[in-house]
Order: C-alpha cells, then sequence, then structure tokens
C-alpha cells in the first residue's frame, strides 16, 4: 500500500535551501566615500599651499624692491647705499624758501660716473695712471685721491672695486704712512706689507679688513677719486 506523504515546505523531501544573508553594507561605497574624502583634503591642502606661495611671493617683493631714497638720522650707524636722484633728494629736504641755497647745497649732483656715499662723492677710473696722474686727474675733476677714514668708507669701496685702485695714501719722503690731507692714519686695513713701495693701492678682491698694500708709485692702476 502506497501513502502519499504532505509537502511540508522547507522540509519536503528532507532538505532545507541554504539561507542567503545580506551583507550589511556594500564596500564599493565605502571605496567611493573614501576617495571623495580624499579629494576635499587634497583640495584644501592645495588651496593653503598655493595662499602661502602668494604670501613668500609678496614678502619677497617687498624685502628685494627698490626702497625710496631715505634721510639717514644716524651717522654712526652704518647706513644702506644711497643712490638717490636729484628730484628725490629735494623731496627729501622740504626746507623753507628762505634755505633754497642750503638745500641746493645738500642735493647737489655728483656728476656723471660719480657715486654718492654719505656726503661724499667717489669715482672708480677705469683709466690707468701712476699714482701722481692718478692724482691729478682727480684734481681736475675737483677732487683728490680717496681718503678712507672710517669702516663704513672701506666697505662701501671695496664693494663696489673689483680691481686695484690708487687710493690717497704714501710715505714718500718720510717713514709713516699719511693721508694727502694730512689726516692722521686713525684706522688701517693693511693686508701683505712685504710689497716693496711708497704708495698704497686697495684690492677690490682682496678680503675688505685687509686689502691695502704698498706698490711702486710708478705702476699703472685704476684710481678712486673723491670729492665732497
Amino acid at each position: 500500500m502506497y501513502v502519499k506523504l504532505c509537502n511540508f515546505g522547507k522540509y519536503t523531501n528532507g532538505k532545507s535551501e541554504p539561507k542567503q544573508l545580506k551583507p550589511d553594507s556594500d564596500p564599493s561605497l565605502d571605496i567611493h566615500r573614501k576617495i571623495r574624502v580624499y579629494r576635499i583634503v587634497s583640495l584644501v591642502l592645495f588651496v593653503i599651499c598655493v595662499l602661502l606661495l602668494i604670501v613668500v611671493l609678496l614678502l619677497f617683493m617687498k624685502l628685494t624692491g627698490t626702497q625710496p631714497c631715505q634721510r639717514v638720522e644716524e651717522i654712526e650707524r652704518s647706513p644702506p647705499e644711497q643712490e638717490c636722484s636729484l628730484k628725490k633728494c629735494h623731496e627729501v629736504y622740504q626746507l623753507p624758501r628762505e634755505f633754497v641755497n642750503n638745500r641746493e647745497r645738500l642735493c647737489s649732483d655728483c656728476g656723471k660716473g660719480w657715486l654718492r656715499f654719505e656726503n661724499t662723492c667717489y669715482f672708480l677710473s677705469q683709466n690707468r695712471f701712476t699714482w701722481q696722474q692718478s692724482r691729478k686727474e682727480c684734481q681736475r675733476m675737483g677732487g683728490d685721491l680717496a681718503v678712507i677714514t672710517n669702516e663704513r668708507v672701506q666697505m662701501y669701496l671695496s664693494r663696489k672695486g673689483s680691481l686695484h685702485y690708487w687710493i690717497g695714501l704714501n710715505h714718500l719722503g718720510t717713514n709713516e704712512w699719511t693721508w694727502i690731507n694730512n689726516t692722521a692714519l686713525t684706522v688701517r686695513y693693511w693686508g701683505d706689507q712685504s710689497f716693496p713701495g711708497e704708495c698704497g693701492i686697495l684690492a677690490g678682491n682682496e678680503p675688505p679688513e685687509r686689502s691695502w698694500r704698498p706698490s711702486s708709485c710708478s705702476l699703472y692702476l685704476q684710481y678712486i677719486c673723491q670729492k665732497m
């Protein structure tokens, strides 16, 4: 005798279908979310870098740009090199009408080829002459060979010149080095004094603190003139 078994669902034939587990989240969604976060962070960092670059450029332009001429209040401090035009000088010295002559004296132009430092004009020649001929050339231009009496002038002329220049230092007829204007030799920047000679030169290619040396007055060298 055959018995027909009832269909009891999942227990039919004694087997059950495996239960499908739903994942809690899609992995691809997490990846896309992280990518968006990285992009936002990268964009913020890029904007910060651009802003910093702009700030650096502005500071560089401000620090290295040409500054307006300023009146030096303290002579004893080492002032920066001033290359002012005559017009700018007049703007600095705003004197009343009755002092126009004084202003013109303060703002007098050194002349073509001359350099102004503090209250003195200097001329570094390209031509070569003996010491005596160099002095005559300076006198012809209204000045004389340079007299260096402080460290500021020594540093300035050493920076400007890269050759060997006659200066107004000698011991012609005496045993002592003296300046041509009879100024006492209060500061000394001697280097190698083993060279024979009675006239002094400034070697622009030597360190400023030891750039003087004696030389024969008959040598043909460049020279430095000065005038007030």
